[in-house]
């Protein structure tokens, strides 16, 4: 009951936004107010300096992309899967922006509340940062943001730089970017992923040699990094769920690798793989700081 309920609800939203007129594209204003539906597209607008007046999953947001961080009191639209159009439509906004798939899912809905654009940078395929730039500089374009997107680029690149300066010729180990799922499965993050730029940066060897998928990353067994490098390292992006420490201290297989025999292990705070911009220079000052305490300067 409780479902047919839901169901039916949703088809009245869907309905009222059918019914509502086709928006005429008009000229952004000063301060637009932007709706996101998708976390990329949050991090981006708060890389520009806007703050939008609505996002799905707020305080997963700020656990999962952390920073920018994301302020108080902007509008729940819910789920990232489903969000509330109802909710959207009464904010009124200038301008809606959404992952690519919610677009071709809901694009007829959205652009009757707000002329809506699909944000879209792990997906595109060539190399991550030029494609963050260029992505970026679009959204900018659309919003009157050039300027701050130009700093934007100038600060991403300075951290680069700072990351560069501070790589330690003798910790260049092939390096291994995972995310532990379980005490048997990982996400491998390969050379055309948006972490590459950091590797690439501190002139760190990427330990995976696999494929990966247009996103940049595959998900394998634990076994798959027994056969690499002798003197490859592990860097675990975000935060060990505590079931999979438990886990992981228990399994044999995890055990014998040798970046694990070696203490050759690290944990950095979580990155938004999908993300641009922001996420790029985040995990390089992350990287920064291993790579100074690697390698400390008299």
């Amino acid at each position: 009951m409780r479902a047919r309920r839901a169901v039916v609800g949703l088809a009245a939203c869907l309905l009222v936004l059918a019914c509502l007129p086709a928006r005429a594209e008009k000229k952004m204003p000063a301060q637009p107010r932007v709706a996101a539906l998708d976390w990329s597209a949050v991090e981006l607008l708060l890389g520009l300096g806007i703050v939008p007046v609505a996002v799905t999953q707020p305080e997963n947001y700020n656990r999962t992309v952390v920073a920018p961080a994301l302020p108080e009191g902007v509008v729940d639209l819910g789920l990232v899967v489903e969000p509330n159009l109802e909710v959207l439509a009464s904010l009124k906004p200038d301008l809606i922006l959404a992952n690519p798939i919610q677009v071709a899912t809901q694009g007829s809905f959205l652009s009757r509340i707000a002329p809506t654009e699909a944000v879209s940078i792990a997906n595109a395929g060539g190399d991550p940062y030029a494609r963050a730039k260029a992505e970026t500089m679009r959204i900018a374009l659309r919003l009157g943001r050039v300027d701050e997107a130009k700093a934007l680029e100038a600060r991403t690149e300075a951290i680069l730089d700072a990351a560069a300066a501070s790589a330690c010729p003798a910790e260049r180990h092939p390096t291994y970017l995972v995310w532990i799922v379980d005490h048997r499965n990982i996400v491998v993050y390969g050379r055309t992923s948006l972490f590459q730029t950091v590797l690439d940066r501190l002139r760190i060897p990427n330990a995976w040699t696999g494929a990966s998928n247009a996103s940049g990353f595959t998900a394998v067994g634990i076994e798959q990094l027994a056969t690499g490098p002798a003197d490859a390292r592990i860097v675990h992006i975000g935060p060990i769920q505590s079931d999979a420490a438990r886990a992981l201290a228990g399994s044999r297989l995890w055990q014998t690798l040798p970046p694990v025999r070696e203490h050759h292990v690290d944990v950095v705070a979580p990155v938004w793989f999908y993300g641009g911009l922001p996420a790029i220079a985040r995990f390089a000052e992350l990287m920064t700081g291993l790579a100074k305490r690697d390698c400390p300067r008299g």
